[in-house]
């Protein structure tokens, strides 16, 4: 017990505190608003709504007898379309917010930001607060006893299944989480290139980026493969994805704070004009 919530705690840091952390430190040392950040996270949200519709869709469908599907084809067809959907919708949104927001989307602090917003917001709603309650509740109930407890017997049975968890399962989770914030933050950067190098080709090595990602842990673990397997993967997935970003010059940054604070200046100064 005293292993697996240690480790649990550890996976809360990552799963929560790391993206705040992160919005912080990008906020007061990369000069990116609030709004930057506040901006990736709406596009998560509304990348989850066409999510959702997607699924709603395909499920009327399914119940209206125009897809005849087995149970097994129906979960193959909703896993392609969920990350189908994540991956287009996704890279789409944040091109569609880089291209036409008011705000200074097109350099690289702000595509951080805005990148942060985006998987910080994923992890925390996905995994954090998931996490953070299911191990209150399995606080709560540390020392249950079945006999005098006046709770049902299943629920009962699922606490003691979690506390058999063995640490190394949220601890192998810690490594895709962190792989998958370096990619989003990768994709954004990508994304970023359509506007500085003037090749729509880098929106499709952005959709290649999140395509490779996604479909590589995803299958791992529909397969089964294991979570050592997991970790493994995720390990060389953010490296690579750190290796790109090294590439594309994308930790050249300005850590005085200065560009975001000139462009919040000279914001400032147009509204005044056009009020004038």
């Amino acid at each position: 017990m005293v292993f697996l919530s240690i480790a649990i705690v550890i996976a809360l840091l990552v799963t929560i505190a790391l993206p705040i952390a992160a919005a912080v430190w990008i906020n007061k040392r990369l000069g990116v608003g609030w709004m930057v950040l506040m901006y990736g996270a709406i596009a998560y949200f509304i990348v989850q709504i066409f999510s959702l519709l997607t699924f709603s869709g395909l499920l009327a469908l399914v119940e209206n007898r125009t897809l005849a599907l087995s149970d097994r084809a129906f979960i193959i067809l909703q896993l392609f379309l969920s990350i189908v959907v994540a991956v287009l919708f996704g890279v789409t949104i944040r091109w569609l917010g880089m291209r036409f927001l008011k705000e200074d989307l097109q350099t690289v602090e702000t595509a951080f930001g805005f990148g942060l917003g985006y998987g910080g917001i994923e992890s925390v709603i996905m995994v954090g607060f998931p996490l953070l309650t299911t191990f209150i509740s399995m606080l709560s109930n540390i020392n249950i006893d079945p006999t005098s407890s006046s709770l049902a017997p299943e629920v009962i049975a699922q606490i003691e299944q979690l506390w058999a968890v063995p640490a190394y399962i949220p601890l192998s989770g810690i490594v895709e989480r962190i792989a998958t914030l370096v990619m989003h933050i990768t994709v954004t950067i990508l994304i970023l290139q359509v506007f500085k190098r003037k090749k729509t080709i880098w929106l499709l090595a952005a959709i290649g980026d999140e395509l490779l990602v996604t479909v590589i842990t995803t299958s791992i673990t529909e397969l089964g493969l294991g979570y050592g397997w997991l970790a493994l993967a995720s390990v060389i997935l953010a490296a690579g994805n750190i290796y790109l970003l090294f590439r594309l010059h994308a930790f050249d940054l300005d850590l005085t704070g200065k560009k975001g604070k000139e462009s919040t200046e000279i914001e400032n100064e147009v509204a005044l004009i056009d009020e004038v």
